[in-house]
């Protein structure tokens, strides 16, 4: 008999909901969790966020392992997060994930009803606890009123005793061309189209990570918040080295690419508006600075190097 915090070849045997896309039983509840989650943005003065059935599936994924082996982490069994988790399965913008989890100890077999009506009030329940945090351990309240928010995805998982549910926020500000899987000698070229009024590109960074590594769940209970800005920084551009084409919106640049090594490279693009203030020409005497907290985190690539 198997450990319960010992990896199995696939969790599909204790999968309880299908995925957020195709005929999805569970769409109603994603979309009332996400019109919560825009009652909250609103009062607080913020913009909604549209459902993003991509993300909520990525979500679903990753509750289905965390259901299924009993922890509740940022990171999954092999070691990754939610940004490579999101880039693998096609995504292109940037992503920030919530997390709660739910334990029913009971004597029954599935204490956890897995019917809609029925997760749905587990899963504003988790909401609420998220947006009652205060200071200084807010994190998860900090996530939902982020400013530069556009979608979110909602992922949800029930096995057993266990109800486990994600909100997997998303930035998208650009449209990337694409990319490949392995990282490019020398440089990176980087081309895109702004989709969002007014925004320009402002700032990228490549992060060296070393080879992610498989965790237990021990060792997955004891971890807490992430960052998508881990690892080594080995080179960066900045908007006076980037080419905007204001009319078309379309932009594009190049990205050193140093031997550091084998492992993960994250590409992470930040947008900032408006584009008057984005300084992509240097004037003689002028003094420029470029500051991401003026900027939004919009857009990321993954790549590999063996």
């Amino acid at each position: 008999m198997q450990e319960p915090g010992e990896p199995q070849e696939t969790v599909e045997d204790f999968i309880a909901l299908p995925p957020a896309t195709g005929d999805d039983p569970y769409s109603e509840v994603r979309r009332a969790a996400v019109e919560q989650i825009n009652r909250d943005r609103l009062g607080a003065g913020l913009p909604a966020v549209e459902l993003d059935l991509l993300s909520s599936e990525v979500g679903d994924r990753h509750c289905q392992e965390m259901a299924a082996y009993r922890y509740l982490s940022h990171w999954n069994l092999r070691g990754l997060l939610p940004y490579h988790r999101y880039h693998l399965a096609g995504g292109r913008d940037h992503v920030q994930e919530n997390s709660s989890r739910l334990t029913v100890i009971s004597s029954e077999p599935d204490p956890i009803s897995t019917e809609p009506e029925e997760i749905l009030p587990h899963l504003l329940r988790a909401h609420e606890r998220m947006v009652a945090e205060r200071p200084p351990v807010d994190g998860h309240r900090k996530n939902i009123l982020d400013p530069g928010h556009t979608h979110v995805g909602i992922g949800l998982a029930v096995v057993g005793g266990e109800f486990v549910m994600t909100q997997q926020f998303v930035n998208r500000y650009v449209r990337l061309q694409e990319l490949p899987d392995i990282l490019p000698k020398k440089r990176i070229e980087v081309r895109g189209e702004v989709l969002q009024k007014d925004f320009g590109p402002y700032y990228c960074v490549l992060f060296h990570e070393e080879e992610s590594q498989r965790r237990t769940v021990e060792e997955l209970n004891q971890t807490y918040a992430y960052s998508d800005t881990i690892g080594e920084m080995t080179s960066k551009v900045s908007s006076w080295e980037m080419q905007l084409d204001r009319s078309r919106g379309r932009f594009r640049f190049a990205v050193p690419v140093p031997n550091s090594g084998p492992g993960y490279y994250h590409l992470l693009l930040w947008v900032r508006r408006p584009i008057r203030s984005i300084p992509y020409e240097l004037h003689p005497g002028g003094t420029y600075n470029i500051d991401t907290k003026n900027g939004i985190p919009c857009a990321g690539w993954v790549f590999r190097q063996e």
